[in-house]
């Protein structure tokens, strides 16, 4: 019995024992396995940040670059447009916000020839900028003639311009005065950010003058405030401090100085030089290949690791531009007649390449918006009647308006030919836009 006894304890032992080892075995599966694998997420997730900001930072200056620049790079990095799909390359200004944005990028790749006017406002490090046009010999155009196209509309440009200052200071003491009732304490900070956005509504469409950066300004610091960025009260002072600081004014003060002098430059250009740059290399594809190259090898300066991947990709790149050239050739080359009208002078390089004479309804490689006097329409109704042309194109930035009453007085069809200098509605790349272009060209020059 007494041996009967100790057994059964010894047993009692033994099974407690196993027991209290199984109760750390899932105490270990419940807990600490869970624990490892947070820890591991955690470093794993570090790591990707840390990828995510070793990335590099590419800003081009509008589209026809992005695609070019994203083709180089390829997986390597996100290439980012500065002009905003909306806004033609033309009437880019950059904001503040975005200026903030260049001056941490490690590489901004600009077009050249001048298109980029507004970058010698901006400070930043030459070392962070690339002229892709390096190599390239841009054409020289003849000025717009400023007595023609536009004196008959500068009484009606000093009264919009008289009417969007009205409409600019009217919106910044709207704005200032809500932000002066919620510092009184009459307003509370979501009835103030409701009000200010119903302002911004309000004003919607009234061109605000000089004052749209300062708007898309306001606007950003309201997205921060509803978004939980910055504290609600720091963003209306500052949003305050916009409309009402000293800031504003000196910055209205030196736009208009800075447009005195601009106006003053360019009267003295035209009137000594009468050229200006035709900047619209984009739309020949040999041109693009130099660009191509341009790109590749500041890359591989600024990301020597990576440089093998940059040179493949590059020559890839061009051998499609290269394909392009001979579709385009093969697309013309049936056609006989040579001449074309088109809205603004954006296809000099095209026509060269291939070619072609080039005439335009607006004069002038930047005044793609111009509107035409009623003389100039006249004069391209004849030319068009003397060349017998059975197509006007318009542009997909442009009013076809224009070109279709052209093509009315004639009989005549209207075709686009576009100057692909923004991103396509229906996400056409280069590509397929320029072979639309060639098969529009086939079209007109070939009947």
């Amino acid at each position: 019995m007494l041996l009967t006894f100790y057994t059964f304890i010894n047993n009692k032992l033994v099974f407690a024992s196993i027991m209290k080892q199984s109760k750390i075995a899932i105490l270990a599966i419940i807990v600490i396995i869970p624990l490892i694998s947070v820890i591991l997420w955690s470093n794993e997730n570090t790591t990707n940040l840390e990828t995510s900001e070793d990335e590099l930072q590419v800003y081009v200056s509008f589209y026809p670059l992005y695609e070019t620049t994203q083709a180089v790079i390829g997986q390597k990095a996100d290439v980012k447009i500065l002009t905003p799909p909306n806004i033609d390359p033309h009437d880019f200004d950059p904001s503040i916000k975005v200026i903030q944005e260049m001056k941490t990028a490690d590489l901004i790749v600009l077009n050249g020839g001048g298109f980029e006017s507004w970058i010698s406002n901006m400070e930043l490090d030459s070392d962070q900028l690339l002229d892709s046009s390096n190599g390239i010999s841009f054409l020289k155009t003849e000025a717009v003639d400023h007595h023609e196209e536009h004196d008959e509309h500068d009484e009606h440009a000093k009264e919009d311009e008289h009417d969007d200052d009205s409409h600019t200071e009217e919106f910044y003491e709207e704005v200032a005065s809500v932000i002066e009732e919620f510092e009184h304490g009459h307003m509370t900070e979501i009835q103030s950010v409701e009000a200010i956005e119903e302002i911004l509504h309000e004003h919607e469409g009234d061109g605000h003058g000089h004052g749209i950066g300062v708007i898309e300004d306001i606007e950003h610091l309201l997205h921060e405030i509803e978004d939980g960025h910055i504290e609600g009260s720091h963003g209306l002072e500052e949003i305050h401090h916009l409309v009402s600081g000293e800031d504003v004014h000196d910055e209205h003060a030196k736009e208009d100085e800075h447009d005195e002098h601009d106006e003053h430059d360019e009267h003295d250009e035209h009137d000594e030089h009468g050229v200006a740059s035709d900047p619209h290399i984009w739309l020949n594809p040999n041109l693009v290949k130099i660009q191509v190259k341009n790109i590749a090898e500041r890359l591989s300066e600024i990301d020597p690791e990576n440089s093998k991947s940059y040179n493949e990709n590059a020559l890839q790149y061009i051998e499609k531009l290269e394909l392009l050239d001979l579709q385009i050739r093969e697309e013309l080359s049936s056609c006989s007649k040579k001449d074309f009208i088109t809205f603004h002078n954006a296809f000099s390089y095209f026509s060269d390449e291939y070619g072609l004479t080039q005439h335009t309804i607006t004069k002038g490689v930047h005044d793609h918006s111009a509107t035409p006097t009623a003389k100039s329409i006249e004069d391209v109704i004849d030319l068009a009647k003397e060349l017998n042309l059975s197509v006007i194109f318009a542009e997909d930035t442009s009013d076809i308006r224009i070109s279709q009453v052209i093509a009315d007085e004639i009989g005549a069809d209207v075709l686009i030919l576009s100057p692909v200098a923004t991103e396509d509605v229906e996400n056409k790349n280069y590509f397929e836009r320029m072979q639309q272009n060639a098969s529009n060209l086939k079209k007109a020059l070939c009947n």
